[in-house]
C-alpha cells in the first residue's frame, strides 16, 4: 500500500484537529466538566457542587453560614470540593428545593421544611406551639431527634441531610392594629408559616394565609395580609421591620430549616471527602445557623424599639388563655402522625424531654 501523499497527510491532520476541537467544545457544555470535575472516589480533580437556597444574597444564612462553609469545605478537602452558592431561590422555587436536591437537579438544597407540608411530618414536631424559646436549643433538639429516630430518614429519601435547625421563636407582627388579646386577632388575615400554625390560628378565629417568607413583605405592604407569624429575625433578614407597626410576643412556634445533599452526589464524593464534610456540618453547623438567627432576633428587637414599633408581651396568665385554643393542635398532630404509621407520640415526648434539659 502506498504511503499517503503530503497533501493527504495535511488533510488528515486538519480533520483530526477539527474533530478534537469539536469534542472539546461538546464537553464544555457541561459546567462541571469545565471545572475539571471527576466525581470518582479518590480522584484529584475538582468536584464542583451547586448549593441552592431561599435566602436573599444579603442574608446572614448566605453571607455567614453558606459562605463560611464553602471556604471550610474547600480547605478541608484540599481544594478538591468546590461549592457555588445560588441564593434567592434562583435555581429552584422556595417549595422546590428539596425535590430539586432529591432528583439531582441541584446538588444541595437549603430551605424551609414547612414549605412542603406533607414531606416532613416528624421534623414538624419542632413547629408545634411553645416547643422552644431559642433557636440554638431547638436546633440541638431537632438534630438529636434526627439521629435517634431512624424514621426521620424516610422524610429525606434520596438525599443526605447536612444540617437541620430552628429559628428563634415566632411572634405576631401586624400593620393596622395591635394584637393584645384573642379577640383582637379574630377576623385578621395572618400570614402563616406552617400547617400546624394554620390550625391554631383558625381555632382562634383568624384567617391563616400560607406563603413563603420572601413574599411576605409585599403582602404586608399591599394589605394582602394584616400581619404575619414570624421570628424576630425576619424583621431584619427579610426587611419586615419597614412594614410592620406592632409586635405581640408569645414565643408561639419555631420554623424548621434543612440543608440536604443529593444522595448520588454524596456517594460520589468518596469516603475522605465525606468525612471532611461531616466534620463541618451536622449538629455543629445546625447550632451555628440557629445561633445566627438568635442573634439577628436580638438585634431586631432593639431596632424595632428604635423605630417605634409597639411591642406587647403577653403575660403568663394571658398565655394560659391562648393555650386553651392553641394546645389542641399538639394532640391533633400526634394523631395525624400516628395515623401514618409513625411514632408521633414517642417523638413528641422525646422532644419535650430534650427541650426541658
Amino acid at each position: 500500500m502506498k504511503a499517503p501523499s503530503i497533501k493527504k497527510k495535511s488533510l488528515l491532520l486538519c480533520i483530526a484537529m477539527a474533530t478534537s476541537m469539536m469534542l472539546a467544545a461538546c464537553s464544555s457544555d457541561d459546567p462541571k466538566a469545565e471545572a475539571g470535575t471527576d466525581t470518582g472516589a479518590g480522584s484529584a480533580s475538582t468536584i464542583a457542587l451547586d448549593l441552592s437556597h431561599v435566602w436573599p444574597p444579603s442574608h446572614g444564612q448566605e453571607t455567614v453560614t453558606v459562605k463560611e462553609l464553602i471556604a471550610d469545605v474547600e480547605e478541608a478537602t484540599n481544594g478538591q470540593v468546590k461549592i457555588t452558592s445560588y441564593p434567592g431561590a434562583s435555581l429552584a422555587a422556595s417549595d422546590g428545593q428539596f425535590d430539586a436536591a432529591a432528583t439531582g437537579a441541584i446538588d444541595i438544597g437549603f430551605s424551609v421544611n414547612s414549605y412542603n407540608p406533607n414531606q416532613f411530618p416528624l421534623t414538624s414536631v419542632m413547629e408545634l406551639p411553645f416547643m422552644s424559646d431559642q433557636g440554638e436549643k431547638g436546633a440541638k433538639v431537632l438534630w438529636q431527634l434526627y439521629e435517634e429516630f431512624p424514621e426521620f430518614e424516610e422524610e429525606y429519601t434520596g438525599t443526605v441531610p447536612l444540617w437541620l435547625f430552628t429559628s428563634d421563636p415566632g411572634q405576631i407582627f401586624t400593620v393596622g392594629k395591635p394584637v393584645k388579646s384573642l379577640e383582637d386577632l379574630k377576623g385578621m388575615r395572618i400570614r402563616s408559616p406552617s400547617a400546624e400554625t394554620n390550625e391554631w390560628l383558625t381555632a382562634i378565629g383568624a384567617t391563616p394565609v400560607s406563603m413563603p417568607m420572601n413574599e411576605t413583605y409585599e403582602a404586608l405592604e399591599r394589605g394582602v395580609v394584616d400581619g404575619t407569624i414570624a421570628p424576630w429575625e425576619a424583621l431584619l433578614g427579610h426587611s419586615l421591620i419597614d412594614v410592620i407597626n406592632y409586635a405581640t410576643v408569645g414565643n408561639f412556634y419555631s420554623t424548621t430549616f434543612y440543608a440536604t445533599m443529593n444522595e448520588n452526589t454524596w456517594d460520589s464524593l468518596g469516603e475522605e471527602n465525606q468525612t471532611a464534610i461531616r466534620e463541618l456540618t451536622g449538629e455543629k453547623l445546625s447550632m451555628k445557623a440557629a445561633a445566627l438567627h438568635d442573634q439577628s432576633g436580638r438585634d431586631a428587637v432593639e431596632q424595632a424599639k428604635e423605630k417605634g414599633v409597639e411591642i406587647y408581651e403577653l403575660s403568663e396568665e394571658e398565655l394560659d388563655e391562648w393555650k386553651v385554643l392553641i394546645n389542641p393542635t399538639i394532640e391533633k398532630w400526634i394523631e395525624k402522625v400516628e395515623g401514618r404509621g409513625l411514632p408521633g407520640q414517642a417523638i413528641y415526648d422525646r422532644a419535650v424531654e430534650l427541650s426541658a434539659q
